[in-house]
Formats: C-alpha cells, sequence, structure tokens
C-alpha cells in the first residue's frame, strides 16, 4: 500500500475531509489531494503534523505493511476501509448490515486498543 493511500485510509478512518484534514496539517485542500494520490511526498515535517491528525505514529505512515506477517491497527482499518474487501463467513459472504456490524466490533476492538495504550503511558 502506498504512503498516499495510507494517508487516505486513515484520513477516511478519523471520519475527516481532505479539507478537514489540510486545516489540521496547515496545507491546502490540494496538496492533501496531491499526497493521498503520490503526485506529491510530505515532508519530514509535515508528516510529523500528519501522524498525530491522523492519530498514528509517523513509523505507521511509512512503514510498508506487505512484508509484515501480522496485520496492525493501520492495516486493519484500511482493510476495511477499502470497498473491494469481500469478507466470508463459513463459506457465506456477508452483507453490508452484517459488514457494518463487523466494522462496529473491529472499532471497538481499536477504542480498546487504544485505551490501554493510553493508560500504559
Amino acid at each position: 500500500m502506498s504512503l498516499g493511500s495510507r494517508i487516505k485510509s486513515l484520513r477516511k478512518a478519523q471520519r475527516l475531509t481532505q479539507q478537514n484534514l489540510a486545516d489540521k496539517v496547515a496545507v491546502s485542500r490540494i496538496y492533501v489531494q496531491a499526497l493521498e494520490s503520490n503526485r506529491r511526498l510530505p515532508s519530514m515535517k509535515l508528516l510529523q503534523k500528519l501522524a498525530p491528525a491522523l492519530n498514528v505514529q509517523i513509523s505507521d505512515l511509512l512503514q510498508d505493511f506487505s512484508s509484515l506477517d501480522t496485520p496492525g491497527r493501520v492495516q486493519l482499518e484500511s482493510m476495511l476501509d477499502n470497498g473491494e474487501l469481500e469478507i466470508w463467513y463459513r463459506s457465506k459472504k456477508l452483507s453490508d448490515k452484517e459488514l457494518r456490524r463487523v466494522y462496529r466490533v473491529v472499532e471497538a476492538a481499536l477504542d480498546e486498543w487504544d485505551e490501554e495504550e493510553e493508560a500504559g503511558k
């Protein structure tokens, strides 16, 4: 997954528009669009603003997830936000309603991970 795709996926997971993200990191919406389409690469200074705006670490933005044996939060959110993902359970493709239910369960787990991480600080 490209850096631009990760930024876009994380932005959507945070329920931010391109303009919302642009405002948070003090760039234009057009620049966010260029980042997401991989026409531009962010500077380190911008990465330091993007990561907290997207609720991740800089390393989460830069890591190549295709080489990981175990998926992490960013990869999981990306997979769930990808409209092409089909989820099957017991040889049955899940309906949109069932997918929303799975997504709510995953969001609850992600929230719990965040709470555990905060408690550990």
